[in-house]
């Protein structure tokens, strides 16, 4: 166990930008006795410490340094989230009133503590969870800059205390939602608020934004993977990325309304050719033809009536009085469309270098097809 005093002081003061004479100023004492401390030829009394414990916000152990405190915190951190997953709540509520003791100014573990309640509250619905969770992860915030957890971040914290409002304060939920509702993600939970107070057609809006953001995201992930899936050259991985394109066709047949043209087409003939493509790698070049053929004809017969961009002439599912239109960045038209695709592949091809001879068999499918219109 090693004192690391001298380090912290020096550390936690550069940490906020301050030089010695601003610390100096700050605290009531010389510059001499701030340069002194880092230099470890002198210590503070007790009281002084405590002071500039908390001037740096934290934990008296964690400004004194001991080795052993941070494994003592990760421990009693550890210890609290293996008791939640057991739903040992009792036991775990007694290890997290400890660790609160013990470290009343460390991020990590009020944090986890935050989560106890917070799983605590969602399993048994009690108020006095709902309540303790609040308090825990406002708490937390008050310390976030010690939060050495990519996965936790300033949004992930207000978006839980939104959530423990819901039952409680289904007004001051929506408030906070509303404040950190970045790029409709959390969209859903809103309209979930205003639907359980009768106003339906705002609602309405916000599930419609967020039914379009999936939609689209949907088709990205779903067709990025395959692609990825498919880089190993492995037969049993073409067949999963074959699988993840039939499922997202399945996703745009359910999505799409029942209009002669329609833009999910132009979407449905980009995935034919996406499989053609596994099919060519595992040498099903019938198959593949077939993808080609049918990719080519839905995208001749969009283009043929013109391509419907505005949403509620293609979607089944569509809330809102508001018009919302498609852009892609593979242009207007769906052969174009297709075109631009197998250019992008093309420039991309070093990235798909093993699969991108096979891409060339259905570039050269393709390229029959349009000789034979």
């Amino acid at each position: 166990m090693q004192l690391k005093l001298s380090e912290n002081i020096k550390k936690y003061r550069k940490e906020m930008n301050l030089t010695q004479e601003e610390l100096a100023d700050a605290l009531g004492v010389t510059i001499g006795a701030v340069s002194k401390w880092e230099n470890g030829n002198n210590v503070p009394d007790i009281m002084m410490l405590m002071e500039i414990a908390n001037f740096f916000n934290v934990s008296m152990d964690e400004f004194l340094g001991y080795d052993m405190s941070s494994k003592n915190r990760d421990d009693m951190c550890e210890r609290i989230e293996k008791l939640c997953t057991e739903r040992k709540y009792e036991e775990a509520t007694k290890e997290a009133s400890n660790a609160l003791v013990r470290y009343p100014h460390n991020f990590k573990v009020i944090y986890s503590c935050a989560m106890l309640y917070y799983v605590k509250a969602y399993e048994q619905g009690l108020d006095k969870d709902r309540e303790k969770t609040i308090e825990l992860f406002n708490q937390a915030m008050d310390f976030i800059s010690q939060n050495k957890d990519p996965k936790v971040s300033e949004f992930s914290i207000k978006r839980r205390i939104a959530e423990m409002y819901t039952e409680t304060d289904p007004d001051k939920a929506m408030e906070l939602l509303k404040e950190i509702n970045y790029d409709d993600c959390t969209s859903s939970l809103i309209a979930m608020l205003l639907a359980k107070k009768g106003e339906r057609e705002e609602a309405l809006n916000y599930y419609n934004n967020v039914l379009i953001k999936n939609f689209s995201e949907q088709y990205s992930v779903l067709t990025n993977a395959s692609i990825a899936v498919a880089a190993s050259c492995k037969r049993k991985d073409y067949q999963t990325a074959i699988d993840l394109i039939d499922t997202e066709m399945q996703i745009l047949k359910l999505y799409s309304n029942d209009a002669e043209k329609n833009y999910t087409f132009k979407l449905k003939a980009i995935l034919l050719i996406v499989k053609a493509w596994w099919l060519s790698c595992i040498k099903d070049y019938k198959g593949m033809e077939e993808c080609v053929k049918e990719a080519y004809a839905l995208a001749v017969k969009l283009d043929t009536a013109g391509v419907p961009f505005e949403l509620s002439a293609s979607l089944k599912f569509y809330f809102s009085e508001s018009k919302s239109y498609f852009f892609d960045s593979l242009g207007v038209g769906a052969v174009a469309g297709i075109d631009a695709l197998f250019e992008k592949e093309k420039e991309d091809h070093k990235a798909i270098a093993k699969n991108y001879d096979y891409m060339l068999k259905v570039i050269d499918c393709w390229k029959e097809c349009k000789k034979l219109k």
